[in-house]
C-alpha cells in the first residue's frame, strides 16, 4: 500500500510533469488556451469510481452539461512516471478544451491519433527517437473490441503519418517546416488528419 504522502509526491511530481507537456504542445501549435491541465490530475480510484468497467487505467474524464465542459485527468500509479503515458493523457485534455474553445467536434479516434503525433513530435524535438513507441508498444489486455480498434486505427495511421514526417524533415534544420505542417494537422478536419501522409 502507497502511504498518502508519497501519493501526494507522487501527484505533485505528475503535475509538474503535466505542465511542461502543456508549454510544449501550446508552443508547438501555437494554441492559447486558459487552461492549466495540471489542476486538473485527479486520483486514479476517485476517477474510476465515475468510470464505466475496463475503462482505461489512465485516462481524461469528460462531462459536457448544460453547456459547460467538466475536465478530469488521471494517471494510474504505475504511470504517473510515464513521460508517453503524460503526453498522451495531456494531449487529450489540451485537444478537448481547444476543440471545445473553438466550437469543433472532436471524436475519440482523433483525439487517440493526436495524442500518438504528440508523442511523437515531443519525444523528436526532445532528441529522441519519435518513432520508438510505435515499434515498442503493447495493447491493454482489457480493452473491447470498440475501444481495441479505435486503438488499432489511431496507431496505424499516426505510425504512417509519422514515418512521413520523418522522411520529409529529416534533420532539425527542417524544425519550421514540420511544425508549420503540426500546426495544420492539428487544425484540420478529423476526416483530413485520417487521410494524412
Amino acid at each position: 500500500m502507497i502511504r498518502p504522502d508519497a501519493e501526494r509526491r507522487e501527484r505533485r511530481f505528475a503535475a509538474l510533469r503535466i505542465a511542461v507537456v502543456q508549454r510544449w504542445l501550446t508552443a508547438i501549435y501555437r494554441l492559447d488556451l486558459s487552461l492549466d491541465a495540471a489542476r486538473l490530475l485527479m486520483p486514479a480510484r476517485q476517477a474510476r469510481a465515475l468510470l464505466p468497467e475496463r475503462s482505461p487505467r489512465s485516462g481524461v474524464l469528460a462531462l459536457e452539461e448544460s453547456g459547460e465542459l467538466w475536465l478530469g485527468l488521471y494517471l494510474d500509479p504505475r504511470d504517473q512516471r510515464d513521460a508517453d503515458t503524460i503526453v498522451e493523457e495531456t494531449s487529450h485534455v489540451i485537444c478537448l478544451a481547444w476543440h471545445a474553445a473553438q466550437g469543433r467536434p472532436v471524436s475519440r479516434l482523433q483525439l487517440e491519433l493526436q495524442g500518438e503525433v504528440d508523442r511523437y513530435v515531443v519525444n523528436r524535438l526532445r532528441g529522441r527517437d519519435g518513432l520508438h513507441h510505435f515499434r515498442h508498444f503493447r495493447w491493454d489486455e482489457g480493452l473491447d473490441g470498440a475501444a481495441r480498434r479505435r486503438y488499432e486505427t489511431a496507431h496505424r495511421v499516426a505510425h504512417r503519418y509519422c514515418r512521413a514526417l520523418t522522411r520529409r524533415y529529416p534533420s532539425r534544420r527542417h524544425t519550421g517546416d514540420l511544425l508549420r505542417e503540426l500546426r495544420h494537422f492539428y487544425r484540420a478536419p478529423g476526416i483530413q488528419k485520417l487521410q494524412a501522409c
